[in-house]
Order: C-alpha cells, then sequence, then structure tokens
C-alpha cells in the first residue's frame, strides 16, 4: 500500500516538474532596456517588429528568444594608434554613446554578426578605427592640440555617418578623451619650448641692455645740459654784475663830475677809519694831509 502511494507522489511531482518546466519555457519577459525576437529552429518567426517591454509567449522547447540591448551603450576604445598628415603616431582614446532604434533591432540580431547581443561592440570598432585614422590623416600633429574640438567634432560625424549607414545605429555622442604623442615627438617639441624661452631671454636681455644704455645716454644729456645752463646762468649773472658795477662807477664818475665835492662825500661814506700810510724816513706817516692850512 505504501509502496503504490510513494510510486503515485513521485508520478505527479515528476508531472509538476515538466509542468513547470514547460510553463517557463512557453513565456520570456522584455526588460524595458531590451527589444526581442523569437527564432524557430533555424528560421525566424519574429519577421518584422521586434518585441518590446512585456510578457511574451513562445513554444515551449521549440522556440528561442534573442535579446538586444536598445538603451544608450558606451564603448570607450583606448590607445588607438593613428597617424597625422606627417607621419607622426599618436594615441588616442575615444568614447562612443550609442543606440540602437528599434528598426535596426532585426538587422542586427540576424544580419550582422553573431545572433543576439553578443557581438554588437566587436562590430562597430573596426568602423570606429577607420574612421579615426581618416580624420586623424589630414592633421599636422603640431595643429592637433588646437584643433581638438574641430577633429572631435569631424570624427562625431564621420563615425556617425558610417554606422547608421552600416548598421543603423545612432551615435548620441563621441568625445576624444585622450591624446598622447610618441616620446621622440614629444622631446623634440620640449627643445623647441626651450629654445624659444631661450631665445626670448636672450631678446629680454638685449632690450634690458638696450634701455640701461639708454637711460645712461638720457642722463649723461640731462647732467651735461644741466651743467651747460648753470654755466650759463653763472656768465649771465657774472655780465649783470659787470654791468651794475660798470654803471655804478658811470654814474659815480659823472656826480664827481658834476660836483667835486662829491669826491671827498664818497671817501668819508666808504672809509673805514684808519688813515690810508706811507713809508718815510722816520716810519709811517699818514698819506693825508691834516695839517691847517688856515693856520
Amino acid at each position: 500500500m505504501f509502496q503504490g502511494i510513494s510510486t503515485r507522489a513521485v508520478s505527479i511531482a515528476a508531472i509538476v516538474v515538466l509542468v513547470v518546466i514547460v510553463l517557463s519555457s512557453s513565456f520570456f519577459v522584455v526588460p524595458p532596456s531590451e527589444m526581442a525576437a523569437v527564432r524557430w529552429l533555424g528560421g525566424t518567426v519574429t519577421t518584422k517588429q521586434p518585441l518590446g517591454t512585456g510578457l511574451h509567449f513562445k513554444l515551449p522547447f521549440l522556440e528561442t528568444a534573442d535579446y538586444l540591448q536598445t538603451s544608450q551603450s558606451t564603448y570607450t576604445l583606448p590607445d588607438l594608434s593613428v597617424y597625422t598628415n606627417d607621419n607622426q603616431s599618436v594615441d588616442i582614446s575615444i568614447s562612443v554613446i550609442y543606440q540602437i532604434p528599434s528598426t535596426a533591432v532585426m538587422h542586427l540580431l540576424y544580419d550582422v554578426g553573431k545572433t543576439g547581443n553578443t557581438d554588437i561592440e566587436s562590430t562597430i570598432v573596426p568602423v570606429i578605427r577607420d574612421r579615426a585614422l581618416a580624420v586623424f590623416a589630414k592633421y599636422n600633429t603640431l595643429n592637433v592640440s588646437d584643433s581638438r574640438a574641430q577633429i572631435t567634432e569631424q570624427m562625431r560625424k564621420e563615425v556617425g555617418m558610417a554606422l547608421q549607414r552600416l548598421f543603423g545605429i545612432n551615435v548620441v555622442d563621441l568625445q576624444l578623451t585622450g591624446i598622447k604623442y610618441s616620446p621622440v615627438f614629444s622631446a623634440s617639441v620640449e627643445q623647441a619650448v626651450k629654445a624659444k624661452a631661450e631665445a626670448v631671454q636672450a631678446q629680454n636681455t638685449v632690450l634690458q641692455k638696450k634701455y640701461e644704455g639708454e637711460q645712461k645716454t638720457v642722463t649723461a644729456a640731462a647732467e651735461a645740459q644741466a651743467k651747460i645752463e648753470s654755466a650759463k646762468g653763472i656768465a649771465e649773472s657774472t655780465i649783470l654784475e659787470a654791468d651794475a658795477q660798470a654803471k655804478a662807477i658811470q654814474v659815480v664818475g659823472q656826480a664827481m663830475q658834476a660836483n667835486p665835492l662829491y669826491t671827498k662825500f664818497y671817501a668819508i661814506q666808504h672809509w673805514n677809519g684808519v688813515l690810508p700810510q706811507y713809508v718815510g724816513g722816520n716810519g709811517a706817516v699818514p698819506f693825508v694831509d691834516i695839517s691847517d692850512k688856515n693856520r
């Protein structure tokens, strides 16, 4: 009796498990960030529009659901070696933000690469590499830094057009995230910058010496002019003093001629209180006769 019950329980459990397996393989859920399509053995059941977000059913064990991410994705391509038009190697890093529209889902799932979402990035990398090489080949290495924004815009345009044409993928944005020059080029640029700095320093030294020389010339000219002006002032002062003395003598002479008594007045006015002396036989004798002639 117990053996019969046990066998029946095992059978029921097996049936339940089988039902669960069948049911679980009969439906699938598509998340908001993806779209899907169903294929049956070697062919596709979904032939027109991909399946959107939600619960979907399929034949268990016979049909398979393939998923493809349709939300924005970012792919970074680091250390990509490109060449400029002067044959200089430059390593760049590119970050591409792209999105797969619903119109491109079926094409990417079954017409490009492997089935499903497994090799989309490996599919677009050669295109990005080719367009980046083509854009950089138009620029000289010395102009890369100054033209970075223009190069980025051209790569965004070229990569976007190529991915849209080949796969129907929309490029949302592309950024040139890194530029690394070759060691030889970096050394040559450093030497050029150093030489330019030394040339500027030498030019500044020449200008400084020239300025100092001009300052000395200006100072010497100013000192010479000052001496000339001083000598001119002394000469003019001497002339003025001599003219004044001559005029004074002329005035005194005229006064003496006009009035003989002015001579005695002038002598008394300028006398210092000491009588003029002369040396005679008996010693110093007053030069002025002070005897009374009327006595």
